[in-house]
């Protein structure tokens, strides 16, 4: 008896601490999310049309489930409450679910993925996409709107750079936008070596490979490491669901002794 109430209280107070753990990561990604929104608006994404998508409601949604999950931990194996423990359960199983099923879904979809994808940035850079002198002349009078525009071009020129592609299958997507019409030229982080006035003319100073394909060489080369944090992750909830169900059965045991 001695001996299962000590492995008990193990598992109780490692659950705690994991939780604590938990709940300050929901605090973070909230921050991050408060951050994002304030400082780069609500599109700073990918696919501008979908604001859900983007990365500042991600983080908020996130976080929030974070914080519910981290708390309902804390509390259930603090005050050893099988309410909170049989939330807890649900709640992480709920997210291990979705991961299966989100990754399943991208797996098997990959090709509808990548259009979906293809045309919402080509939609963002002839529609969303605003130079900083634009951004500026807009600043007297911000509406969403321009707070969005605003964090689109960043994401995107910052994907560029970081990738080191320019548009979405060329350089030719950015000939005639809406940005500047009847204008052959691209925004500075196509540059090779960005400079002012480097989108005009010469096109061997700029990149050469479309965004999309260099998104997809990204996938393809990261899949080692996404695999190993997918299951890493994936192995700790089922931990925490099992060790949430292990409390559970024993506080239950001593109350309602059989």
């Amino acid at each position: 008896m001695g001996r299962e109430k000590t492995s008990f209280s193990v598992v109780k107070y490692i659950f705690f601490i994991f939780n604590i753990f938990v709940w300050l990561l929901g605090c973070g990604v909230l921050a991050v999310a408060v951050w994002l929104w304030s400082t780069r608006g609500e599109s700073v994404s990918i696919i501008p049309t979908h604001t859900f998508l983007s990365a500042s409601s991600l983080c908020v949604i996130s976080s929030i489930l974070i914080l519910i999950i981290g708390f309902a931990g804390c509390c259930g194996a603090f005050v050893e409450n099988q309410c909170l423990l049989i939330g807890y359960f649900v709640l992480v199983l709920l997210v291990f679910a979705l991961e299966i099923t989100a990754g399943t879904l991208g797996f098997v979809m990959k090709d509808q993925v990548r259009d979906i994808i293809h045309n919402e940035i080509t939609g963002g850079i002839r529609y969303e996409y605003r130079t900083e002198i634009q951004i500026e002349l807009q600043a007297q009078n911000v509406s969403l709107y321009d707070r969005d525009s605003k964090g689109w071009s960043q994401t995107l020129d910052t994907l560029q750079q970081d990738l080191q592609c320019c548009g979405v299958d060329n350089h030719t997507d950015w000939y005639n936008i809406q940005a500047w019409p009847e204008e052959q030229r691209v925004p500075e982080s196509c540059c090779i070596n960005p400079s002012p006035n480097c989108g005009y003319g010469d096109t061997t100073l700029w990149y050469q490979r479309g965004c999309i394909e260099e998104m997809e060489y990204w996938f393809m080369r990261n899949m080692y490491i996404l695999g190993v944090s997918g299951i890493t992750v994936g192995s700790v909830q089922i931990l925490a669901m099992v060790a949430a169900i292990a409390q559970f059965c024993y506080i239950r045991s001593k109350r309602f002794p059989l």
